[in-house]
């Protein structure tokens, strides 16, 4: 890319995150105005240009409360892709065509950035975005790096996914200013390769997934890694209190949520003074719901979220379902600044175990309270709960230094849990294990995992009290 190119990219992303860090002063009903203003203009281009939504939403529909148009699932996105982009130009199978080439981490057509992800639902998903809509989802990571005190040229590294198609590899590759110096690192590169690379350069920030961050604090606990970040974040997957208890212990900070997905890249973020993460709510519309699509109140797991993209024209998404179970904070808004927050991410509601009540009823239990005990027992480096037709099994991965009695903890500790969540006894075995493995663009750990038609095996749970 020419200097001149370089140059106006970095104006254009500057002046974006200028722009939005204006935001944070706005009253809530000034950030409310702006949200319905660019929502309304995000519906009339997707009518006009889309025939998906021409036909799906009606002309009427930029009038029409947002809860009461359709949503929009994964299965219908990839089965209606042609209707539902608003570029000629945009066709799946020639997108599909050019990410199997050699090419396939160059823009599509010259213009266009393509994102690919298997998802934990098993269905794949192309996404694209123009290039300037691509800059517009890069400004708020770097308003969140403002928020913290950094400046443009930090010492940046992001040890994400492998596949050139991940968010996680061009977003870090963008973020990370393209010096000579930063090591190009994954998820899959062997950890004694990705200390000898972070000693040497010396982040000044860390970003990555929660599962690696755990993997990479005990490096530095081990007396392996010998780096001293300002900040560290993590997100892609599930934040649990392990992982925070680890990065503190490691580095002396407190690690930094952020909820991000392909569809929508940072949906929210946590900072390293307050736990809740406030939502991007001046790039977004973000509604946590029931089964049903009915509002969820703040304090209570929602099943899924619908989220409606303020930016992405090339590619609509307006409601589109991902089926991650949120819960909204209580309170007033952090720091005087006007955005939704977020008291938890907990993962896929298909993560949610549906087991046996001690009188024989269903109990759902959230994710989080199979993440629970994990945060008391530093032993246990990574983890997966694995719900199978005789009960549970807990792969663990291990210090060298765990005492034998950890796996007897482990079990005790799931059973406590359970217990306090109204489930019947049950059998929990705890497996050590050397590693776990990483899924999709071998870049996420699935922390809950069923093999079996839980609401069917249910009643089939074998007691082992």
């Amino acid at each position: 890319m020419a200097d001149a190119q370089v140059a106006a990219i970095k104006e254009r992303v500057g002046a974006l995150t200028a722009e939005l860090l204006s935001h944070d002063k706005w009253s809530r009903d000034q950030l409310l105005e702006h949200q319905q203003q660019r929502l309304r203009s995000v519906i009339e281009f997707a009518v006009a240009n889309s025939p998906f939504y021409k036909e799906t939403l009606g002309p009427d529909a930029a009038r029409v409360p947002l809860d009461e148009l359709p949503t929009l699932s994964k299965p219908t996105l990839m089965a209606e892709w042609d209707r539902i982009v608003t570029a000629s130009v945009l066709r799946l199978a020639d997108v599909e065509a050019h990410i199997a080439g050699p090419d396939a981490a160059q823009p599509f057509a010259g213009r266009y950035r393509v994102f690919s992800t298997a998802g934990t639902t098993g269905v794949r998903g192309i996404f694209v975005y123009e290039m300037d809509e691509f800059l517009q989802i890069i400004a708020p990571v770097l308003r969140m790096f403002a928020r913290w005190g950094l400046t443009p040229g930090s010492r940046v590294v992001g040890v994400g996914a492998p596949n050139p198609l991940h968010l996680t590899k061009q977003l870090f590759g963008d973020l990370q200013n393209g010096g000579s110096d930063v090591p190009e690192l994954s998820v899959v590169t062997p950890v004694p390769d990705i200390v000898a690379a972070l000693n040497d350069f010396q982040p000044e920030v860390l970003l990555g997934y929660p599962t690696h961050q755990a993997l990479l604090a005990e490096q530095q606990l081990a007396g392996n890694l010998n780096i001293a970040p300002r900040f560290v974040a993590a997100g892609s997957e599930v934040v649990g209190e392990d992982v925070v208890r680890r990065a503190a212990e490691a580095w002396g900070i407190r690690l930094c949520n952020v909820y991000a997905t392909t569809e929508n890249c940072m949906i929210a973020s946590s900072s390293p003074d307050e736990d809740a993460l406030l939502v991007n709510d001046d790039m977004l519309l973000l509604e946590v719901v029931d089964e049903a699509n009915r509002p969820v109140p703040p304090g209570e797991p929602g099943y899924k979220v619908l989220v409606t993209s303020l930016t992405n024209r090339a590619q609509p998404l307006i409601r589109y379902e991902i089926s991650d179970s949120v819960t909204l904070a209580d309170g007033d808004h952090d720091g005087g600044r006007p955005y939704t927050r977020i008291a938890r991410v907990d993962g896929r509601s298909d993560d949610i175990l549906h087991l046996l009540g001690p009188s024989g009823g269903e109990v759902a239990v959230h994710p989080y309270r199979m993440r629970a005990p994990f945060g008391h027992i530093p032993d246990v480096v990574q983890y997966q709960i694995v719900h199978h037709a005789g009960g549970l099994r807990a792969r663990v991965v291990l210090r060298d230094s765990a005492p034998p009695s950890i796996l007897e903890r482990v079990q005790g500790a799931l059973a406590g849990e359970l217990a306090d969540a109204g489930v019947a006894p049950m059998q929990i075995e705890v497996e050590p294990v050397s590693r776990i493995e990483r899924e999709g663009n071998g870049a996420k750990i699935k922390q809950v995992v069923s093999t079996i038609d839980q609401r069917a095996a249910a009643s089939s749970v074998i007691d082992a009290g």
